[in-house]
């Protein structure tokens, strides 16, 4: 997901933080927390007209970092993402909260087709009150090979003793979310993904497959 859902990024507590996807290989960050927990999903496989996806979740969980700093682990290249999202702003200094990692690796039909292009459309279902009403998210992760990785985000800036006091124990922002996923120029989902985002944690709560599509395994 390549921006913020809205034009604030951090300034309200909660705000569903929707950063940059990258084409190329598996990203990795650290996390300053040694009690952040990371776990990882089984992979998910799917038989598509276009080809085969492989979808695999990393979830990393109640993390704390200094500077939000992703790397390819292959080319070594570090990108530090700004508070919109923007890889050539102002890196974010401090981050609270909870990251996931969807990355999708695709195996076309013929092999000679390497790139594809996945579309997203996100509806917010429910969330909590403090978060405020979004707006429908729509945009376009192109690849430039055969992997995306999807990072999202939701949390806040610690620094902030407003944002800080919202996001307290026991009841921190919540919010459900409904995202479409469309390959190349299909005009229906392939998949339907539901998500819950919290500070704690990001979960994947189901995944649908559409219409032609069917799961491998």
């Amino acid at each position: 997901m390549a921006t913020f859902s809205n034009s604030e990024g951090f300034q309200k507590p909660g705000r569903r933080a929707v950063l940059r996807a990258f084409a190329g290989l598996p990203l990795a960050f650290k996390v300053r927390d040694r009690d952040a927990e990371k776990k990882t999903e089984p992979t998910y496989r799917f038989s598509t007209p276009h080809g085969q996806v492989d979808m695999a979740v990393q979830y990393f969980d109640s993390s704390s970092m200094d500077g939000f700093r992703f790397k390819d682990r292959v080319t070594g290249r570090s990108v530090c993402l700004s508070a919109d999202g923007d890889e050539h702003g102002d890196c974010l200094k401090r981050f609270v909260g909870s990251v996931a990692i969807a990355q999708y690796n695709f195996r076309p039909w013929p092999p000679s087709r390497a790139a594809f292009t996945l579309r997203e459309r996100v509806v917010t279902i429910d969330h909590d009150r403090r978060t405020g009403d979004r707006a429908v998210f729509e945009r376009t992760m192109p690849g430039e090979g055969a992997t995306i990785s999807d990072i999202q985000a939701f949390g806040y800036n610690p620094d902030d003793a407003e944002q800080a006091a919202s996001n307290g124990k026991p009841h921190a922002p919540w919010s459900l979310l409904r995202q479409e996923l469309y390959l190349n120029e299909d005009t229906t989902e392939f998949l339907i993904v539901h998500w819950k985002h919290t500070v704690d944690l990001i979960r994947l709560m189901d995944v649908i497959p559409g219409d032609g599509v069917r799961v491998i395994g």
